[in-house]
Order: C-alpha cells, then sequence, then structure tokens
C-alpha cells in the first residue's frame, strides 16, 4: 500500500478510520462512505476536462465512451471518483492503478487539471486516495511529486 504525501497515514486514519493500516473490510468501509452521500461524483477525460456523473459512475458516463465501464482500472484513459466529506475532513477518492497518482505523470497531470475545476469548494487539506486505500495526499503532494517528475 502507498503512503505518500505530507499526511501520514496515522494522521489518515485519525480523520478515516478505514485508511489505517490493518483494517478489515478497507474497500466495503470506503466504498460505504464515498457512496452514501457524495459531495460530488466524476469521470475525468484523459485531457483533463471534468464531467460530471452526477449520482452514479455506471449510470452517468461521458457520451459514447461506454467501453470504458468494462476497462477497470484503465477506464479507457479517463479516471473516475468521488469526493465526499465527514466531521469537515474532505476525501477524495480515485479509482485507478495503484502508481497512477504517485508515479504517473500523465495521470497525475490529468487529475490536476480536472479536479480543479469542480463546482464545489475543495479543501486544500482534502484527503486523496486509491480505492484501495493507497494514499497519494493532498493536491499540494501531488503537484509536488509531479513537479519532480518532470523537472
Amino acid at each position: 500500500m502507498i503512503t505518500a504525501g505530507s499526511i501520514s497515514r496515522s494522521e489518515a486514519a485519525d480523520r478515516f478510520d478505514f485508511l489505517a493500516e490493518q483494517v478489515r473490510g478497507r474497500r466495503a468501509a470506503l466504498k460505504e462512505f464515498t457512496h452514501t452521500d457524495p459531495d460530488f461524483v466524476f469521470w475525468i477525460y484523459p485531457d483533463g476536462r471534468l464531467f460530471d456523473a452526477k449520482d452514479a459512475h455506471r449510470r452517468n458516463y461521458p457520451k459514447g465512451h461506454e467501453h470504458i465501464l468494462k476497462d477497470e482500472p484503465e477506464y479507457g484513459g479517463f479516471l473516475r471518483g468521488r469526493v465526499a466529506t465527514r466531521l469537515g475532513h474532505q476525501l477524495v477518492v480515485v479509482y485507478c492503478r495503484e502508481d497512477a497518482l504517485y508515479k504517473d505523470a500523465g495521470r497525475m497531470s490529468q487529475f490536476l487539471k480536472g479536479i480543479t475545476r469542480l463546482p464545489i469548494p475543495l479543501d486544500p487539506a482534502a484527503l486523496v486516495v486509491s480505492d484501495n486505500a493507497d494514499i497519494y495526499g493532498t493536491l499540494a503532494d501531488i503537484e509536488e511529486r509531479l513537479a519532480g517528475l518532470v523537472d
């Protein structure tokens, strides 16, 4: 499991208990949290454009791109995710390969372009994680890591 950025796994688990190191049912708990009352559900096109998936990815995908639903975890080059908040802490979950927002400059750039276009306020301290609970840090952490990859 990846833990990167300025927020340790311990700090992340203080905010979201299912992100702790040894949690059984982590994926189910993460899914329950993000599906219960999401702030925003999205797809991000390969070029960084944001698509509002309303309340469900499977029912609301970009027109003409139904094939992305059958291409996990690549999604035909799209990124899919959800933003949810608990007790003032925001979590951004992205369904992706483990290293996508850790070492893949193209995916990191795509994510940053899209997520900055959210029609809702995004807390600068929002924690970005994968659907497998890999921790990528905050947006600033991803920006910093991306800058290091492209320098």
